[in-house]
């Protein structure tokens, strides 16, 4: 009694299991159906929408800036011509000419380019002494040296050394002392070894100042040897005198 009712029993659940998942299988198979119809009729979303507006705008703008801008073409330069450059004028130089130098009164003719040197420097030079001193400063005998060193090239001319004293004490001696002091430079200059033909002593005294302040400094001023060219032909003046 209890068998038949169990088995009675287990049919039923057994049936009843198979009933509900018939049911469950029907029930998904409808939803996937649905679900599928939805996607296929399913609205684009809204950035696809966007994205597609976007792009036939920007298409349609395209079209329109090509049509209202015309095409550019591309400037021609123009071939450069090759220009031969002009050449230069010649220019006209003229002829060079010396002009003569007078040394003394009576004495004119062309200068070679040695006397230009020469004049430049005998101008420049001054040879100083102490006082009352027949001896030159030796910082002022390298100008003397170069005026011996030039001359040896110019056969044209000599250099007159010319001694001068102050305008004190007595007038004699100062011509003797000045005319010792122009002999002086020149011993100098031959115990060095130059050649002292083309050099010539003259003795001025106190006669001839370049300075006429009457002061101590200025006087001394007034005590040294100077230089001046003369032509090689002019007689030499040996003698003490001033004249």
């Amino acid at each position: 009694m209890l068998a038949a009712g169990a088995a009675v029993f287990l049919a039923m659940f057994t049936g009843l299991v198979v009933t509900t998942t018939l049911l469950l299988s029907q029930q998904n198979q409808t939803v996937v159906e649905v679900a599928e119809t939805a996607t296929a009729l399913e609205e684009p979303s809204l950035p696809d929408l966007t994205n597609a507006v976007t792009r036939q705008e920007m298409s349609l703008l395209q079209s329109e800036t090509e049509e209202a801008i015309p095409a550019i073409a591309a400037p021609v330069l123009p071939q450069s011509a090759e220009v031969e450059p002009e050449a230069p004028a010649p220019i006209a130089v003229a002829a060079a000419t010396r002009t003569p130098l007078r040394l003394g009164v009576a004495h004119r003719y062309r200068v070679p380019s040695c006397v230009d040197y020469l004049d430049t420097l005998v101008k420049t030079t001054t040879v100083n002494f102490p006082l009352g001193s027949d001896i030159p400063v030796a910082a002022d005998m390298i100008r003397a040296r170069n005026i011996a060193t030039a001359v040896k090239t110019c056969d044209e001319v000599k250099v007159v050394v010319e001694g001068h004293s102050d305008r004190r004490g007595n007038a004699q001696l100062n011509m003797d002392l000045s005319w010792f002091r122009a002999q002086s430079v020149i011993d100098q200059l031959q115990r060095e070894g130059y050649d002292i033909s083309a050099l010539q002593p003259r003795g001025f005294g106190a006669t001839r100042p370049v300075n006429f302040a009457g002061t101590i400094s200025g006087e001394a001023e007034n005590r040294g040897v100077q230089f001046t060219l003369a032509p090689r032909s002019a007689p030499a003046t040996v003698s003490l005198s001033g004249n």
